[in-house]
């Protein structure tokens, strides 16, 4: 912390000096920058924003508000050093606003910042002997081309860049010129460095960043065992930015989102309420194993993967996996490294090897098929022979006598004269197969015309199938079904033709999905319609639409009524109007809130192919026609003169060369637009006719030309006039208020000069010996700017009224004599009068026309109250002094 702390012990008789009082007062200040930098470190606290003065090219504002810096206040002790915060306050009206920028060129970095500063203020005769006697805490707003060295003491607010930008010019000759000007405006400030770092750092409990070593969650009394978060690098992770988590466990009570890679060392262990679960679910996803690393790309290459199910270790029980073969590319399942692939025949065998133990149970190895009425049908001994109860004739065997038999044909035995190299099923008009657990029911069969049925026994078609079908299978597999099973969705190389007629009650074909385009059919060459073509989702056309023409039953007709009602319907028809005048017409009806909506995450253009907005309409464009109508133009039309109802923005660059806002004629006031609730203008708000407010007109308060209410200027002048409302800083600022009303530039100065002859000749000689002298007098006019009070019922001042009556603005100054004095006075006559239109109240003064004119304006037309306060006092003066001496003559004679 550095050096103790003292403050003052008061008692009475206590002998104080001014050392005592700063003692306490540092005491304060050492108190406060403690509190400051330990619990609000330092940086921005509230408002410091940068914005570009308006109306300005390269001047900027800092807006009110409050920072902290942090300094050291030096060492004490064994080098300990003592560090603290100070305020740094920067109010309305603060003399070092608006900043001007206009020294530095375009494209250099202007670095804003405030610091602490303290200047002596208020210098008092009385209380401090000459001196100052008060310390004024204003801050320092400051501008460089160099970023400081410590930012902890000047807390920086923004980088400005300052741009050129091109302007042109109208010669004389009519020709445009082109120049370039250095300005700055809201693109040019910036809170980050050119390297993208922050600037703009923020201190105090709402702060954007929160400087903190770590942080420790209190558990107990040993720091070293406490759980924290820490952003502080480990050595080996010296130039890794992270966070790390210590504790034994943490918990989330919500969900986690992971946008990157999830890295852990350990077991994963899904756990719900508490309890481990014997599943680990996802949602929607695969569980993806050897994904590529981003941060180290190059050590992913092709490798085995795949799951397995732990069983006890391999002194036990090996592990059961299933693993995909990188080398044999193909899967492969079994137990420990004893993997075989997963597929039929041979391998399965051996996957289900009583001998080996693999996955034995009493669905594998069978050696019979056996018959709920019959028994054991077919039967396979220890030397692989295989024997049947039923017509299997194996090998082939004389079967004229038998209706129906299973033969092995081979090579010279033909069957239909048709030499066939394996077995024959046949049947004496026809023949099944079918299964009879629960019953007997036909699989397949087929009759001696030729017919096939699959799931029925009269086929009527060469191949009738009773039920869904799958063609393609291990392939690209196309399911038949007579309603909608969704067979695509399953993967993305499946398809469905579907004759539905429960839900859809259509023909429904539907692709796969291995394009990555969602469900996708193709028709190749062409696709005739001879009818409605109904389109449920998207239809993409690679080349044009051509569709019919003519206003009856063409063009894009939607489906009726698809909210139900009747009679509602849309469409999108060509038509020609009359000869060639053709209309593209696009309409909704029946219903009044039945609407067209355009819908486009990009811009719509009517009358460009590179619209620059949501809507960019090349031409006038017409609103609410039929109703109350807005056009929008580029030139004044006088669109609302045409018709009461009609108003009209034009943005014009002809004639009036302004965005014009023209209302309607409806309430017989002629054109009217009104503003409804709130109305800012950023910045000049100019008003050709009057302006009638039902509320306060509420003008922005400080010293500046922005502020409070500004008059505008003569044309070709530098006269101005204004009225402000501010903190006066010429008396202490804060809450001390001042309501200026100013004029200037013009003084009621006046000269005049007066040219005539001096004769040098010693005697009277026409065109004798001389010279012309020219003298220039100096008078108070009647011209220059003045301000009026015109107030029928008088003007009253509720507190003191001031002239300026300081020396530093007069010269020539002498006493007044007593006979202008008495002159002066004898000159002035009272009179009593009533002003004009007021014959109720009689009031007594002077006529301005008759009063001497050292105490009237020029024009005699007002008279100076301050001159006739001035003689009186010298006549009073005058009297106090012939009294004092009639006192002095009265006690003589007494005596």
């Amino acid at each position: 912390m550095g050096k103790e702390l003292k403050r003052m012990k008061y008692f009475d008789g206590l002998f104080l000096k001014a050392e005592d009082y700063k003692q306490d007062k540092e005491y304060l200040r050492r108190i406060q920058g403690f509190h400051n930098r330990y619990l609000h470190t330092w940086g921005i606290v509230c408002g410091l924003e940068v914005k570009p003065v308006i109306d300005s090219s390269m001047e900027v504002v800092v807006t009110e508000g409050v920072a902290l810096d942090l300094i050291n206040n030096g060492t004490y002790g064994s080098g300990i050093e003592e560090s603290t915060s100070r305020q740094i306050i920067i109010y309305e009206g603060h003399p070092d606003n608006p900043l001007d920028l206009s020294d530095y060129p375009a494209e250099e970095n202007i670095y804003i910042f405030v610091s602490y500063c303290e200047v002596e203020a208020d210098r008092d005769n009385d209380k401090g002997q000459g001196q100052e006697i008060h310390l004024w805490e204003r801050g320092k707003i400051i501008h460089t081309n160099k970023k400081p060295e410590n930012c902890k003491e000047n807390i920086i607010l923004a980088r400005i860049v300052p741009k050129r930008i091109e302007k042109k010019i109208k010669n004389s000759d009519g020709s445009i010129g082109t120049y370039y000007e250095v300005v700055v405006d809201s693109t040019c400030i910036f809170e980050d460095d050119s390297d993208g770092t922050p600037l703009r750092v923020y201190a105090g409990p709402y702060a954007k960043v929160l400087n903190l070593k770590q942080f420790i969650f209190k558990l107990g009394e040993d720091l070293e065992k406490m759980p924290y978060i820490s952003s502080i690098p480990q050595e080996d992770k010296i130039t890794v930015k992270q966070l790390d988590i210590n504790s034994k466990y943490v918990k989330f009570n919500g969900n986690v989102d992971v946008v990157n890679d999830l890295s852990f060392e350990g077991k994963l262990i899904h756990k719900k309420d508490g309890v481990v679960m014997d599943e680990f679910l996802t949602e929607e996803s695969f569980l993806q194993v050897n994904s590529k690393n981003d941060d180290c790309p190059e050590l992913w290459e092709l490798r085995d993967g795949g799951i397995e199910v732990f069983r006890g270790g391999p002194e036990v029980a090996p592990d059961a996996r299933i693993v995909w073969s990188e080398g044999d590319r193909l899967w492969k399942a079994g137990l420990g490294n004893d993997l075989y692939p997963i597929a039929y025949g041979t391998e399965w065998e051996r996957l289900s090897n009583k001998d080996m133990k693999y996955f034995v149970d009493d669905k594998h190895g069978h050696s019979k098929l056996f018959s709920q009425s019959k028994g054991t049908m077919l039967s396979v001994n220890a030397a692989g022979d295989m024997s049947a109860t039923a017509n299997l004739v194996l090998p082939q065997k004389d079967i004229s006598f038998l209706s129906s038999v299973l033969s092995w044909y081979g090579n010279g035995k033909p069957f239909t004269n048709i030499d066939v190299d394996g077995p024959v099923l046949t049947g004496k008009t026809g023949g099944f197969l079918g299964t009879s657990e629960d019953g007997q029911k036909s699989v397949l069969s087929w009759k001696n015309n030729g017919n096939v049925g699959i799931g029925t026994i009269y086929p009527s078609d060469t191949l009738e199938v009773c039920g869904s079908t799958r063609v393609l299978g291990g392939l690209n597999p196309i399911r038949f079904t007579s309603q909608w099973t969704a067979f695509p969705d399953i993967t993305t190389n499946q398809a469905e033709i579907c004759n539905d007629t429960t839900k859809y009650k259509a023909l429904m074909i539907v692709g796969n999905q291995s394009a990555g385009q969602g469900r996708k059919v193709s028709i190749w060459d062409r696709l005739d319609v001879n009818g409605i073509l109904s389109i449920n989702g998207n239809m993409q056309i690679s080349k044009g639409l051509t569709l019919s023409s003519g206003a009856g039953n063409n063009g894009v007709i939607f489906p009726s009524n698809p909210g139900g009602g009747s009679q509602d319907s849309a469409w999108i028809k060509y038509y020609p109007k009359y000869g060639e005048a053709c209309t593209l017409e696009i309409g909704t009806s029946n219903d009044s809130n039945d609407n067209i909506c355009i819908l486009t995450p990009s811009n719509v253009g009517v009358g460009t192919y590179t619209p620059m907005d949501k809507l960019d309409v090349v031409g006038t464009t017409r609103f609410l026609s039929g109703l109350n109508p807005i056009r929008f133009t580029a030139k004044w039309s006088g669109f609302p003169d045409t018709g009461s109802r009609n108003a009209e923005i034009c943005n014009d660059t002809y004639d009036y060369k302004t965005l014009m806002i023209v209302g309607n004629r409806s309430s017989g006031q002629g054109r009217k637009v009104s503003i409804w609730d709130r109305l800012d203008v950023n910045g000049p708000l100019k008003a050709t006719g009057n302006i009638q407010a039902r509320g306060a007109i509420i003008p922005g308060v400080g010293n500046c030309s922005i502020k409070g209410i500004m008059f505008e200027r003569p044309k070709n002048t530098d006269d101005a006039a204004w009225i402000r409302y501010y903190s006066d800083t010429l008396r202490g600022g804060g809450e001390n208020m001042t309501l200026e009303i100013g004029i200037s530039n013009d003084s009621n100065i006046e000269t005049y000069s007066q040219t005539y002859f001096v004769s040098t000749c010693p005697w009277n000689v026409t065109n004798g010996c001389g010279y012309w002298k020219t003298v220039t007098n100096t008078i108070i006019g009647n011209k220059g700017d003045r301000i009026r009070l015109r107030a029928s019922g008088g003007t009253y001042v509720e507190g003191n009224f001031y002239y300026t009556s300081t020396k530093e603005v007069k010269e020539n100054i002498k006493k007044l004599s007593k006979g202008k004095v008495k002159s002066t006075i004898e000159q002035l006559d009272p009179v009593e009068f009533n002003f004009k239109g007021d014959r109720k109240r009689r009031t007594i003064g002077f006529i301005a026309e008759d009063v001497p004119d050292i105490l009237a304006s020029s024009d005699k037309k007002a008279i100076s109250p301050m001159e006739i306060l001035t003689v009186l006092v010298g006549e009073v003066k005058e009297q106090e002094n012939l009294i004092k001496n009639l006192k002095k003559k009265v006690a003589a004679l007494q005596e």
